[in-house]
């Protein structure tokens, strides 16, 4: 009786006062399988876990602590999701995971799979490191080192201008690791050759992959009517970066708009999640691919799927650099009402209605030469479609 009476009371020293404890079933469809799949909880749903304790989670897949992230995205010191990857290897379809609140001490150290950076140019020619930055005017593009925020995961890594175009530009990897700390999106001549990615894609003043632009009724346009431009990094953790690019006072169809895109990349992918948020209802947003020189475009309407692939050189300099082959996508929502296809003379074109006070999603993905020896045929007919399939898997959690 002493002996269990001793268990106890250790049990009680480790657990943090008041915890509990909470059993989920994660589960994908038939045929798809776990590994590798993010899971995010909504911490709000979760009402058996004391808000003081969110803080604190960690999850347990088969006893075993698996890599997780609390992010605290309002800002008010209380996590409000719980990012995990409840499998890691095997080809199970479901699992059974633990949430419980747990010490310091008590948490494993997982390795860092996402990494994000904005960085400021100085007076002295040196650079910072910030997580956000603002300003009323066109002139933040050559403030900024890489010309705005850029994140990656060990597959990819993505960067938006901070100017009037706000396109998404490229890196892709010949290795799967994570690079731009160390290269900052530019790799010297020393680690190119010790097999860093680069730039594959030439922009210009397309909409790169996955842009959000206004429309003119003929072309793609720009944000540059504007009061107040940001980029800020919302999350930078072990397992997801979150990024943002907000417009204020955005002059455009008769109004001035207030909007927030979310760019949310997912450790162990090559996609990344656009989230669109506006406090006034648009006609017209695009999106969509640009066209990469006299490569092949695709379009499925049934679908809400886009895409691009050519050939062309990632830069001006063409002495320097070699051509990149590069295939592009993007996914919507094919139920949204009013969705419509067009071309302009450099892009293939998604036009999305969005109405106030709603969340309007969107993936991107690439690809390029340097990570598999593309071809057209099989980017459309293989990755692209891939891609589609895989949206069928996501994780679904029910818990008690």
């Amino acid at each position: 009786m002493k002996k269990f009476l001793y268990i106890c009371i250790c049990l009680m020293a480790v657990m943090p006062a008041g915890a509990k404890t909470v059993k989920i079933n994660i589960q994908t469809a038939e045929g798809c399988c776990l590994r590798d799949q993010p899971v995010v909880l909504n911490l709000d749903e979760y009402t058996q876990i004391d808000r003081e304790e969110r803080n604190r989670l960690a999850v347990f897949v088969n006893g075993k602590q698996v890599t997780s992230q609390l992010d605290d995205l309002d800002g008010d010191g209380i996590a409000d999701e719980l990012v995990f990857y409840p499998l890691d290897e095997g080809n199970a379809n479901s699992v059974t995971a633990i949430l419980k609140p747990i010490t310091d001490k008590k948490r494993a150290t997982f390795p860092q799979e996402v990494y994000a950076e904005m960085l400021l140019k100085q007076p002295d020619g040196s650079i910072k490191h910030v997580t956000e930055a603002s300003s009323t005017k066109n002139d933040m593009y050559h403030k900024m080192h890489h010309h705005g925020v850029a994140w990656e995961s060990a597959l990819v890594a993505y960067r938006i201008y901070f100017d009037n175009k706000s396109t998404i530009d490229v890196y892709d990897k010949k290795t799967p690791r994570l690079e731009l700390e160390a290269c900052q999106w530019y790799p010297d001549d020393e680690q190119l050759a010790q097999g860093f990615g680069d730039d594959v894609l030439r922009v210009s003043g397309s909409v790169g992959v996955g842009t959000v632009k206004g429309w003119n009724g003929k072309k793609a346009i720009h944000i540059d009517k504007f009061d107040k431009r940001t980029q800020r990094i919302v999350s930078q953790g072990n397992l997801r970066t979150i990024c943002e690019t907000e417009v204020e006072g955005w002059q455009y169809e008769g109004k001035n708009i207030n909007m927030t895109v979310r760019y949310i990349q997912y450790a162990r992918q090559r996609d990344c999640i656009v989230e669109v948020r506006a406090d006034q209802d648009i006609t017209a947003l695009a999106t969509g691919v640009q066209k990469v020189k006299d490569g092949g475009l695709f379009t499925d309407p049934e679908n809400g799927l886009l895409g691009s692939f050519g050939t062309d050189w990632p830069v001006n300099d063409t002495i320097k650099y070699a051509k990149e082959t590069v295939g592009l996508g993007v996914l919507v929502d094919k139920h949204i009402p009013g969705l419509r296809y067009v071309q302009d003379k450099v892009n293939n074109l998604v036009l999305m209605p969005y109405k106030k006070g709603t969340v309007l999603r969107f993936r991107l993905t690439a690809v390029s030469s340097k990570d598999a020896p593309w071809t057209q045929t099989a980017f459309f007919d293989d990755y692209l479609q891939a891609w589609l399939k895989a949206q069928n898997c996501k994780p679904m959690v029910t818990h008690k």
